[in-house]
């Protein structure tokens, strides 16, 4: 696949080629080698269609867990250190977590529901079998989305490019 950078001048006073784009929300790609050697694999791809707000929203809810434990921390340090006794303080934290939590999930349940999504698990040390066929999939699809956002990001593709490899990925992912 040949891609065709162009250097023109943008609005911003950069050419093409130098401006770095925002990485587009397209949704993401996360592994996880287990002790023994086996790899799990999903890749979540986002709706074209979803609201470019809502597909950020979602993105931030994906970290929510570690931020909102990270917060619980500092939080229950800086009620130590003010002398509120611990009870009040569990409850206060847990309150505003869960809360926070559930308006997130509600906000991004729509974007969540309409995401493809494709799942691979089995060995690293196979080289055959349908767990290979599966996880040569997930990467194939994996590698078109992870190579047009960073072309998009380098300027080397456009936006009108971006989409079109966008919902071929998406359609492809949903079948």
């Amino acid at each position: 696949m040949v891609i065709e950078q162009r250097f023109t001048p943008s609005r911003h006073g950069h050419t093409a080629g130098t401006a770095r784009r925002a990485r587009p929300s397209w949704g993401y790609l996360s592994r996880a080698v287990s002790r023994y050697g086996v790899v799990s694999s999903e890749l979540v791809i986002y709706s074209p269609d979803a609201p470019e707000r809502d597909r950020r929203w979602a993105e931030a809810s994906r970290t929510y867990g570690a931020v909102a434990a990270g917060g619980a921390l500092l939080a229950w340090i800086g009620f130590a250190a003010a002398g509120v006794s611990p009870m009040a303080a569990i409850l206060a934290i847990a309150a505003v977590a869960v809360v926070v939590g559930l308006l997130l999930a509600r906000r991004t349940r729509a974007v969540r529901r309409g995401a493809a999504r494709v799942s691979a698990c089995g060995s690293a040390l196979l080289a055959y079998g349908p767990d290979h066929d599966a996880r040569r999939r997930l990467d194939a699809l994996a590698d078109a989305m992870l190579g047009a956002s960073l072309a998009y990001r380098s300027g080397a593709l456009d936006e009108e490019g971006f989409d079109r490899v966008w919902r071929a990925v998406y359609t492809h992912a949903r079948s």
